[in-house]
C-alpha cells in the first residue's frame, strides 16, 4: 500500500513507526548487547579457571614425581574444592585412585572414583570411573557392590567392557552360568580387533559346560 504514498508521506510513516517501536528496538538491542557481553565474560572466566586448574595440576604432578605426599594432598585438595568441574580435577582423582589401587588401599580408591562419578559432567569419564570402581569392589570380594555400580550405564560405548566385568563379578560369586552369559554378551559387543578379546575368549571358554 505504501507505493501509493508520496515520498514525504512515507518518511512521516517511517517516523511514526520508529516512534512507536523505538523502545522495543532499544530493549532488543540492549538484551543482545548484554547477552554478548555476558557470553564473552563467561568465556574469559572459563579460560582463567582452566589456566589456574592446569597450574595446580602441574604442581601436583611435580610433587608426585618428587614423592612429596603432603604437597600432592594439598594440590589435589585445591583441585577438588576450587576446580571441581574441570577435567584436571577428574584426572587428579583418577591418578590418586590408581596410586591407591597399586598400594592396595582400596578405601581411598573407592573415595576418588566415587568423587568422579558424582562430580564429572562428562559421561565417558563417569563410565570409566564406574568400571574401575567395579573392579576395585571385585578385588575387595564385594561382588554385589560391583554389580550394583555397573547397573547405571553412563556411556553405552563401554557396554562390552561393562558386560565383561559383570561376568567377573558373577564368577566371583561362583555364578558360572551367569558369568558365561555375561562373557558371551561381551564377545558379541567387543570388536575382534580389540587387544583384550583373547583374554575375554579364554574366560568364556574356561566356563564351557563339561561334556556328559
Amino acid at each position: 500500500m505504501t507505493e501509493y504514498l508520496t515520498e514525504q508521506e512515507q518518511i512521516e510513516l517511517l517516523k511514526q513507526w520508529i516512534k512507536q517501536y523505538s523502545l522495543v528496538i532499544l530493549a532488543g538491542l540492549a538484551i543482545s548487547l548484554i547477552a554478548i557481553t555476558g557470553w564473552r565474560y563467561w568465556q574469559a572466566r572459563q579460560e582463567r579457571i582452566l589456566y589456574h586448574a592446569s597450574s595446580v595440576y602441574d604442581e601436583m604432578l611435580t610433587a608426585r614425581v618428587q614423592s612429596d605426599a603432603e604437597a600432592v594432598k594439598v594440590q589435589s585438595s585445591k583441585l577438588f574444592s576450587h576446580y571441581t568441574g574441570t577435567a584436571y580435577a577428574q584426572m587428579a582423582a583418577f591418578m590418586l585412585a590408581r596410586d591407591a589401587i597399586n598400594q592396595k588401599n582400596y578405601t581411598v580408591a573407592e573415595k576418588q572414583l566415587n568423587w568422579v562419578i558424582k562430580n564429572s559432567k562428562t559421561s565417558p569419564l563417569r563410565q570409566v570411573a564406574r568400571i574401575r570402581l567395579a573392579r576395585v569392589y571385585i578385588n575387595e570380594k564385594k561382588a554385589d557392590e560391583s554389580l550394583a555400580v555397573l547397573k547405571t550405564v553412563d556411556d553405552k560405548s563401554f557396554i562390552g567392557l561393562i558386560d565383561e566385568i559383570r561376568g567377573d563379578a558373577e564368577l566371583a560369586k561362583n555364578n558360572n552360568t551367569k558369568a558365561r552369559e555375561a562373557y558371551q554378551l561381551a564377545l558379541n559387543e567387543i570388536p575382534n580387533a580389540e587387544v583384550t578379546r583373547p583374554i575375554l575368549q579364554m574366560k568364556f571358554d574356561n566356563l564351557a559346560p563339561s561334556a556328559a
